[in-house]
């Protein structure tokens, strides 16, 4: 395969790449919301804790995925899911 070639290759991935992060990183990080939220929601509930509506309507309107990691470690120790957010 001649090097032209290889370069148009190399320089076709990093544009896709690049795409590819600009146009559907909010996706990905759309996904990573989703998921943490439901990991708080699963451990809270195999620990056998009542989530009251206000809890869980924060916690699903939560974007912050900081926020959403402390809460998920929280989740494993508070002796309610009002205690997230103290």
């Amino acid at each position: 395969m001649p090097i032209k070639r290889l370069e148009e290759m190399v320089t076709t991935i990093q544009d896709f790449e690049y795409l590819g992060e600009k146009y559907f990183s909010h996706w990905k990080d759309q996904g990573r919301t989703e998921g943490e939220i439901k990991a708080i929601f699963l451990v809270l509930d195999a620990r056998g804790l009542d989530i009251s509506d206000d809890a869980r309507e924060r916690i699903q309107r939560c974007e912050d995925p900081n926020q959403l990691d402390a809460w998920v470690r929280k989740a494993a120790i508070v002796t309610s899911a009002d205690e997230l957010f103290a």
